[in-house]
């Protein structure tokens, strides 16, 4: 009897372990399955923060400006033509900047406008470690200038001054430049190496020379009076391949010069720059450039770097000069008039009937104002009275007076 009941107990005592040996390996596998699962779920975890880092490095900002504008004889300008007012998307843009790694950064900006889908800026900058404050960017970008790179979507009136626009037809361009940026003294520095093609932007030069730009800033401080100046010089070297013989050189436009075809003809100036902030009864500016030297272009054909298609149409070698004059006054906190005076002379050497139309000097006044809704949303109505020299040809002054409204909404 007693040996059966140890039988007894030692078969159930067997069974037991089995059972609890076998529950053992089976939560093992259990653990095993869901540690497994959670690596599997860690490594993915891992990916979404590498992504979401690679997208918090990435900044999108951009703008629209919707217009109204009313032409005083019509938008053929110079001619009595209908539509004598117009809306329009000025300037549709996003900007992609995306910051790779510390002291890189890549910015991508595309232009949707009516009719214009172009692309702005495409460019690199690198941050030079051994050079304290240096950066080198390599693209397409705005030429080394204040007006130029004063962006769009904050410069106080609607568009650059008259010779602005006529020695940069685009803002931008595509090469090199070597930045500095004085952490230290306050100094600026600025040496671009550009193809120079007359229209800006293109894929590829139009001739083998390469042109310069340069630009040195010195900025000055004075904080018990409320005042802060900026002084500067730059300028610009270059020259464009004469693909015609002969080309009209400056001073009276009937005076024709050869040229062996594949000379390069001058294209240079100088100029000086000048900003002034104070915090006067809420805040104001004046600020202001002059430039000038030579240029040339092909008056008819507006081919790139002023090629001339004929000999009817040569290339064009003038001395110019220019210069606009800001004033800006803050009204409030959300506020702002301004006024712009500028003027520009593409061929300083004539005046009156020795000066072609395309030669006239112009004066041109700009008063607008600004509303600031919110940090987003800018209302602006500005008068453009451009005022032109006379001669037999033009003995009064045109009628291209422009009324301006537009709404510019940005994040």
């Amino acid at each position: 009897m007693k040996q059966l009941l140890a039988i007894l107990i030692f078969t159930v005592i067997s069974i037991y372990g089995f059972s609890q040996t076998q529950a053992i390996d089976s939560l093992k596998e259990v653990i095993a399955k869901l540690d497994g699962k959670t690596t599997a779920l860690d490594e993915r975890v891992l990916v979404n923060e590498a992504d979401l880092g690679k997208l918090n490095k990435i900044k999108i900002s951009g703008y629209i400006q919707a217009e109204y504008r009313n032409y005083e004889s019509g938008l053929v300008k110079y001619v009595s033509y209908d539509p004598y007012s117009t809306f329009l998307i000025r300037r549709a843009r996003i900007k992609f900047t995306y910051e790779a790694l510390d002291g890189v950064k890549f910015v991508l900006q595309p232009d949707f406008s009516t009719g214009n889908l172009s692309l702005k800026d495409a460019y690199a900058v690198v941050n030079i470690k051994k050079l304290k404050d240096w950066s080198l960017w390599a693209g397409q970008m705005d030429r080394p200038n204040y007006e130029v790179e004063y962006s769009s979507s904050q410069r106080e009136v609607m568009e650059y001054s008259r010779f602005i626009r006529a020695i940069y037809p685009a803002e931008k361009e595509i090469g090199v430049k070597l930045e500095y940026n004085g952490s230290k003294v306050p100094l600026k520095f600025q040496l671009m190496v550009l193809n120079g093609n007359f229209t800006g932007a293109q894929p590829i030069d139009v001739d083998t020379k390469k042109d310069i730009m340069t630009r040195l800033v010195y900025s000055v401080k004075l904080p018990n009076a409320g005042i802060g100046i900026d002084f500067g010089v730059n300028g610009y070297y270059g020259g464009t391949r004469a693909k015609t013989n002969p080309f009209i050189s400056t001073g009276n436009p009937l005076i024709v010069d050869s040229v062996a075809t594949g000379t390069y003809l001058d294209k240079h100036w100088l100029g000086g720059e000048f900003q002034l902030y104070s915090d006067f009864l809420g805040g104001m500016s004046i600020k202001g450039e002059y430039t000038a030297g030579v240029n040339n272009y092909a008056s008819l054909t507006g081919l790139a770097g002023g090629i001339a298609a004929a000999k009817g149409d040569p290339n064009k070698v003038r001395d110019f000069a220019g210069y606009y004059l800001y004033l800006i006054k803050n009204i409030g906190a959300k506020n702002q008039l301004v006024a712009r005076y500028d003027y520009y002379d593409p061929n300083t050497k004539t005046s009156g009937d020795a000066s072609t139309t395309s030669e006239l000097y112009y004066k041109t006044l700009d008063v607008a104002w600004q509303y600031y809704m919110n940090d987003n949303i800018r209302i602006s109505v500005q008068y453009d009275m451009p005022k032109n020299e006379t001669n037999t040809k033009t003995p009064n002054d045109l009628k291209d007076n422009t009324l301006t409204v537009r709404i510019q909404a940005k994040f």
